[in-house]
């Protein structure tokens, strides 16, 4: 549905369209700027010049512009520009209505937080596990006996994770030179993940806050 134009609509129109006659000046003799208002405005332009003399007094009232004598004339001084009364006061119960709005989406948004910071430390957990089950199905496999193979494991995953810090194509020269059956899939969850998160499960894998796989 389109907004009704109203007289506020109205009002606010040529209340810019006064303020743009001024042009480049900053004082203009009123009798002057009338001239230029009803130029450009128009042959349409109905607006007499008692009702021009009573919408620059409601623009004072507004603080839009202030009357002044300039050499012997009455004169009016621009207060504002067009883009300043472009757009319509809030009435107080809009003032009202908008602060308890924003009230309400400040506390959405701190509880979203809490959320989401929740989320994300499963996110990363999650991924962790995922880095992991990936590396240890690349790997080649070493003896048994000897279990080598978790050192080796964490060994990569400080390296990948010194190679993150510095930039993603650091990271992924160091994957693809290392691990290159590892690549691919490691480089997909990267992508989907988005780096913060890869070095946070990162750094979950090497404090130890997930088991690593036998």
């Amino acid at each position: 549905m389109s907004h009704a134009y109203d007289s506020s609509d109205l009002e606010r129109e040529i209340e810019i369209g006064i303020v743009g006659a001024f042009g480049w000046s900053i004082i203009e003799f009123e009798a002057v700027l009338f001239q230029k208002f009803l130029v450009m405005s128009g042959p349409s332009s109905l607006t007499t010049e008692d009702m021009f003399r009573q919408y620059l007094r409601n623009m004072e009232a507004k603080g839009y512009v202030s009357p002044l004598e300039f050499q012997g004339r009455k004169a009016w001084k621009r207060l504002v520009i067009e883009s300043d009364i472009e757009e319509p006061a809030m009435t107080p119960e809009e003032v009202k209505e908008f602060l308890a709005k924003a009230h309400e989406e400040s506390k959405k948004s701190k509880k979203k937080k809490k959320v989401t910071g929740e989320q994300r430390v499963n996110e990363s957990r999650v991924l962790a596990d995922n880095i992991i089950r990936t590396l240890d199905q690349v790997m080649p496999k070493l003896k048994k006996d000897k279990k080598p193979w978790e050192s080796s494991l964490i060994d990569h995953i400080d390296r990948m994770h010194k190679a993150l810090t510095e930039s993603k194509d650091e990271f992924l020269r160091y994957v693809k030179k290392n691990l290159p059956p590892a690549y691919e899939p490691i480089s997909k969850l990267l992508q989907s993940k988005g780096e913060e998160m890869f070095l946070l499960s990162l750094r979950v894998i090497e404090s130890g806050q997930r088991a690593y796989p036998p």
